[in-house]
């Protein structure tokens, strides 16, 4: 076996483990941190993209520069963990930037659904929810709660939102999503409502029905306010929860 012949199979081999290891990354936030649709929703995935696409590049590319049949075990040895810990470092930190901007929770507030990150909620806010099962973040994709103000909270909530800290970056105010379903039921409405308003929506808010797999009439909708702006989500009229969701606006801007 020639030299460039030895060169190419330790790429190929380089290139096949750093494939797994970006792969079972890309597993993990597209499967779990970020289902369908919120890696397009809310972003937050693009560095992740390009840290993997660096490290399946430039990661075989230095093993086809610096290998050599002709060094030393130990040499060998020594190159190959310097590259193998730069390209472990750079993977972690491009994992750890994205399970910041993670959706962690879905809240329906008032009238419309609010996507809360990770990184929307201090260890603050976390170690002051009322119900325990709050005051963790989700590791396993966003959970669906509902906000809920008791009436002594109210004047605090409002100065804390003008702050900036709004009610759904407040984990003390979550409660089950159940809890919310009469509102949620009240303030959903029908799809001819949205599409006499803005008829372009129509093959958009068609496809994200049909993606919900109920029928026109019974499927209802709601506003979904995220870091980036507004989408639609397709609501069960019966358990009040999002079967799919649209890239429309809602307000229109």
């Amino acid at each position: 076996m020639n030299l460039w012949r030895r060169k190419f199979f330790a790429f190929g081999i380089h290139f096949s483990i750093t494939a797994v290891l970006g792969a079972i990354a890309a597993a993990l936030i597209f499967l779990v941190w970020f289902p369908h649709p919120f890696a397009t929703m809310i972003g937050g995935t693009e560095l992740f993209m390009l840290v993997v696409g660096c490290d399946l590049v430039l990661g075989p590319l230095l093993s086809l520069v610096v290998y050599d049949p002709r060094k030393t075990r130990r040499a060998l040895i020594v190159d190959y963990s310097v590259i193998g810990i730069v390209q472990l470092c750079t993977l972690v930190y491009g994992v750890y930037i994205v399970a910041g901007t993670r959706p962690v929770d879905v809240a329906f507030n008032r009238d419309r659904l609010e996507v809360v990150t990770a990184r929307d909620i201090s260890d603050a806010e976390l170690a002051a929810a009322r119900l325990p099962e709050y005051q963790t973040l989700s590791l396993t994709g966003p959970r669906y709660v509902s906000i809920q103000v008791p009436r002594e909270d109210q004047q605090d909530a409002l100065f804390q939102s003008v702050s900036g800290n709004e009610e759904h970056q407040r984990p003390k105010f979550y409660a089950p999503y159940e809890a919310a379903l009469e509102q949620i039921r009240k303030r959903a409405k029908t799809i001819d409502v949205l599409e006499k308003k803005f008829p372009g929506y129509t093959p958009a808010l068609e496809a994200a029905v049909s993606e919900a797999g109920i029928s026109r009439d019974a499927a209802r909708w709601l506003p979904v306010h995220h870091r980036q702006g507004f989408w639609t989500a397709i609501i069960d009229p019966v358990s009040g929860r999002p079967l799919s969701y649209a890239a429309v606006d809602p307000y229109g801007e």
